[in-house]
């Protein structure tokens, strides 16, 4: 027993007031369908504490949960946990109705309840009347933790194996049906309004040779997916080159299928059940070499995107990174793909040139990470915020090598007692080795049970070092920030924003505009100049400069659309109504800077009322940073929000934007 528990059996021994207990109630669906609700259990745990003298002082109920889930998985048990770490200690006594409402797996029933034996409170099970504070309730605690897990592992067995009976007679075991078929009394059969689908889309692809058309062609037709949609071409193309489509069958159990360290399917070997025909062979065999010799999409030019999935956009889709061509290269959100072929994307949102994001969101890093302590200070608090795992492994390690030696020992002991009363009896042979088996079986699985029990706390201990050598990776980086932030790699820039879990959210950003950049707006912005009023006084200084030509029209309301284009942002389209030709507009315009003109006539107006020019609006982004994927902190910085460690950058929009 570990000299924290004993201390704690002391302390509570001396105890003249009566335990203060818990109950925490667990009860899975299928356990509340057969009756053994929260209501029941509860009046089960409190009648124990009653008898028990136990003062009752909380109630914590997960109704509905999956014995196999852990603690942070488990929300009332989590806060039970929480409240146990408090000092001092609300409480001393956990109540449970039966062992399996601990945990049905080993990681889920012994992680909690060591973590309390450290701090002093026992675990006590209405159903056997035993606790955690003896050697003998320890050992039963033990029983019923291997119980919870064999019945949970008999429970699946039987399932998968029925499942597996199932697919190995053909018929339907159950899962996605692929397009073009159905389940009719157990068995897969042709549906055949989806089979004709796929017949029409093999015809328009081998016309084609265009998943995008196939899709445009199905949607135009009315005919849509399994669950109702509209196709996309991806979409299009996965039902027309399934396994089910070309070779009519269905893999059981394929490659997706959970396997073992060795590769063996955890629930049952790999079937494949024939499906009937929808494309004959031969038809098939043609959709197969056409798709494979499709001319191939352009390939990426090797660029690394730092925010792809990790930048959300104003209509709340995500970023990722795209080179449209050559040297070019974007975000662009994902909002802008089409729901389904010819539909158009859902948002307006604009591209982002990659080098304009990425060096003002690093430079942002840069400014909050570049101190190496508070990096580390960042780690140390997601080490602690993440850790659900506060249990003493190296000691109970020790501590169950020191029970398994014991019960070895008895074992060892045990074994020549028991063939001296099998002598004695007169047994011989494999008779007598049947007797002493059986003698010795219950110290033999006492003695498997903790042997299972140590390698878990093994493979436990081993993720508690997992653990902190993320934390000694981290504070690396940390050193490595502190010399050179601004000039790390690329590679190592990917690798921080990994362990902080940088996020960003683009608050803003303008539609991006078609054509060239407006010169006469350039013109004010690039000299820092407002845009002057014309007034009568105004245009009384320039009109000498800015006369017609002999038999033009007046100059003035052309100075009039440009000093509003550049006030306002507008297009010349946009100033078509009240102003004229929008080509004309752009070709005075052109005339009067090429001349000088309009250079002497803004100096002329230099010092008069006027109002700033039209800038395209920032990208506005904030960034939040998560250390280690996990917990929210704040930096401490005087930008920072103290709810949330974030802070808002804007970063001026592309040339060519306006």
């Amino acid at each position: 027993m570990g000299k924290t528990l004993t201390a704690a059996i002391k302390v509570a021994n001396s105890r003249t007031a009566p335990l203060r207990a818990v109950a925490y109630l667990r009860v899975s669906t299928e356990e509340q369908a057969q009756g053994h609700g929260i209501g029941y259990t509860k009046k089960r745990v409190l009648r124990h504490f009653e008898k028990k003298g136990y003062e009752h002082v909380g109630t914590f109920a997960d109704e509905g949960l999956s014995g196999s889930l852990e603690v942070d998985d488990r929300p009332e048990l989590k806060r039970l946990m929480e409240l146990a770490r408090q000092e001092p200690r609300p409480f001393d006594m956990v109540g449970v109705n039966e062992g399996r409402a601990i945990g049905r797996t080993g990681r889920a029933f012994w992680r909690w309840v060591w973590e309390l034996e450290d701090l002093g409170v026992y675990v006590t099970v209405v159903d056997g009347d035993y606790d955690n504070s003896t050697g003998e309730g320890r050992a039963r605690m033990r029983d019923a933790a291997s119980y919870a897990e064999k019945e949970r592992e008999l429970i699946r067995d039987r399932t998968q194996g029925g499942i597996q009976e199932t697919a190995e007679e053909g018929m339907y075991p159950g899962g996605q049906v692929p397009f073009g078929w159905t389940v009719k009394d157990g068995r897969y059969v042709v549906a055949r309004k989806a089979a004709a689908t796929l017949q029409r889309g093999r015809e328009v692809y081998m016309a084609t040779r265009s998943w995008t058309k196939v899709a445009l062609t199905w949607n135009s037709e009315g005919r849509l997916t399994a669950t109702g949609k509209r196709w996309t071409r991806k979409n299009a193309r996965r039902v027309m080159l399934s396994e089910a489509t070309l070779n009519n069958r269905v893999i059981w159990r394929g490659r997706n299928a959970m396997r073992d360290a060795d590769g063996i399917p955890l629930y049952g070997e790999q079937v494949t059940i024939k499906l009937p025909k929808i494309l004959k062979k031969r038809e098939a065999a043609e959709l197969r070499d056409a798709a494979a010799n499709a001319p191939a999409k352009r390939a990426a030019q090797g660029r690394a995107y730092l925010l792809t999935d990790r930048m959300t956009s104003p209509c709340g889709s995500k970023y990722r990174g795209h080179n449209h061509r050559p040297g070019v290269y974007d975000y662009v959100c994902k909002g802008r793909d089409e729901q389904y072929a010819g539909a158009g994307g859902k948002c307006a949102c604009p591209p982002l040139d990659v080098d304009t994001v990425e060096r003002a969101v690093w430079a942002d890093a840069c400014a909050l990470l570049g101190d190496a302590e508070r990096m580390k200070a960042m780690a140390k608090q997601w080490l602690e915020a993440t850790s659900s795992d506060h249990v003493d492994h190296i000691g109970r390690i020790a501590q169950l090598d020191q029970q398994i030696a014991e019960q070895s020992a008895v074992i060892d002991v045990t074994i020549p007692v028991a063939a001296r009363q099998a002598a004695k009896r007169g047994l011989t042979g494999k008779d007598a080795e049947l007797a002493v088996e059986a003698a010795i079986k219950p110290l033999t699985e006492e003695l498997a049970s903790l042997e299972r029990l140590r390698s878990e706390a093994s493979a436990w201990q081993r993720e508690a070092e997992q653990a902190t050598q993320r934390l000694k990776d981290f504070e690396r980086l940390a050193e490595t920030a502190r010399s050179n932030l601004a000039g790390l790699t690329p590679e190592l820039r990917a690798e921080l924003f990994h362990h902080t879990n940088a996020q960003a959210v683009v608050t803003s950003c303008a539609p991006k505009r078609k054509g060239v950049a407006c010169r006469i707006t350039d013109w004010f912005t690039s000299r820092d100049r407002p845009v002057p009023d014309l007034t009568d006084e105004a245009w009384a200084k320039v009109e000498h400069l800015l006369r017609p030509r002999r038999g033009a029209s007046p100059k003035r309301p052309v100075l009039e659309a440009l000093l509003e284009k550049a006030r306002t942002g507008a297009r010349f389209a946009d100033l078509a109504e009240r102003y004229g030709n929008p080509a004309s507009l752009q070709t005075q315009a052109n005339r009067w800077l090429a001349s000088g003109a309009w250079d002497a006539a803004m100096e002329l107006l230099e010092g008069m009322p006027g109002q700033p020019a039209w800038r395209v609006p920032p990208v506005e982004i904030s960034v939040t940073f998560r250390p280690l994927a996990v917990s929210e902190f704040c930096v401490g910085d005087a930008s920072c929000d103290p709810t949330g460690g974030w802070r808002r950058i804007c970063i001026p929009c592309c040339p060519g934007w306006r």
